[in-house]
């Protein structure tokens, strides 16, 4: 009985090893593949949109709002610009 137990540890363990060598790395591309092809439709999907909005291509530029430009405003009396220059601290002594 101890002697099948250990047995069917190691052929579980021999087989496992077989799985992880070849089935994970196929899983594993086969996912990859998928998830490529999806984002590959994706951005197809978005090139097509943004060709069709307006007969513009990708890259075109539209500007729909042109802001006028404000007014400069009269500075108030009573603001001053004061005028700072820096010193070394070997002259501030």
């Amino acid at each position: 009985m101890f002697l099948n137990i250990i047995i069917f540890i190691v052929l579980a363990m021999l087989l496992a090893k077989l799985l992880f060598r070849y089935l994970a790395p196929w899983l594993l591309r086969r996912y990859v593949e998928r998830r490529m092809k999806k984002f590959g439709e994706g951005f197809q999907n978005f090139e097509e949109q943004s060709q069709n909005r307006e007969g513009k291509t990708y890259g075109d530029i539209r500007v729909d709002h042109i802001p006028q430009k404000e007014e400069p405003q009269n500075c108030n009396v009573d603001e001053e610009y004061v005028d700072f220059e820096e010193m070394n601290e070997d002259e501030q002594k």
